[in-house]
């Protein structure tokens, strides 16, 4: 039986590091396997949060255009933010049944605002500490170096992605949608030969991240 699900989770942000910026927007996308075949499923999760308190860098802000005024009259209230990310990422974990593992491009980024998020209210991370970084597992799929893992790059080298939509991009769900659809694309690659599975289909927890899953 399947026991892993991946969500392809992107944010967007007031600044490069939590703490000292505000998490803007939240997008996340599951990802499971079908048929063999791993593909985004249907089920979206989008949300814009309101600021707590922390400030905001001109050239980020224009990355992803959401005024800070309509984050602060429209967004929801950020534990509020978090704790409906929990109940989307554990509603689809419990259907499997399976084990969330986080995924983001470049995940370092995505998960520390985050993993801060849920530390900051003191919730618990419904992805423990698992994360996946696509541009990593593109590294090793592909043979390819850490410079040549930039999305506009692998949606040259993977033909079954699609074509990045300029207008969209830097919208937190449609750039989850689109990674989702990066990350499929390198799951479903054929297996080398004497190679492990591209699959990644998890199997039984060990150590420590076991322990937490």
């Amino acid at each position: 039986m399947q026991d892993i699900v991946y969500f392809s989770v992107d944010v967007e942000a007031s600044g490069p590091v939590p703490g000292l910026y505000n998490l803007v927007s939240i997008g996340a996308v599951p990802v499971g396997e079908a048929g063999g075949r791993w593909q985004p499923e249907d089920d979206r999760f989008y949300v814009e949060l309101q600021p707590i308190g922390g400030r905001f860098d001109p050239e980020a802000m224009a990355v992803h255009g959401i005024p800070r005024e309509r984050l602060e009259t429209g967004g929801a209230p950020a534990e509020l933010a978090m704790r409906s990310l929990s109940g989307f990422v554990e509603g689809r974990a419990r259907r499997g049944p399976a084990r969330a593992v986080f995924v983001g491009h470049n995940v370092g980024f995505d998960w520390s605002y985050i993993s801060y998020y849920y530390a900051l209210f003191g919730l618990p991370n419904p992805f423990g500490y698992k994360a996946l970084d696509i541009k990593s597992l593109a590294m090793g799929r592909l043979s390819i170096g850490w410079f040549e893992t930039s999305k506009e790059i692998l949606e040259t080298l993977l033909p079954s992605v699609p074509r990045q939509d300029a207008a969209q991009a830097h919208r937190a769900d449609y750039d989850a949608l689109y990674q989702a659809h990066i990350l499929c694309a390198l799951l479903n690659l054929p297996d080398r030969p004497g190679g492990r599975s591209g699959g990644l289909t998890g199997g039984r927890p060990r150590g420590r991240e076991g322990k937490r899953a």
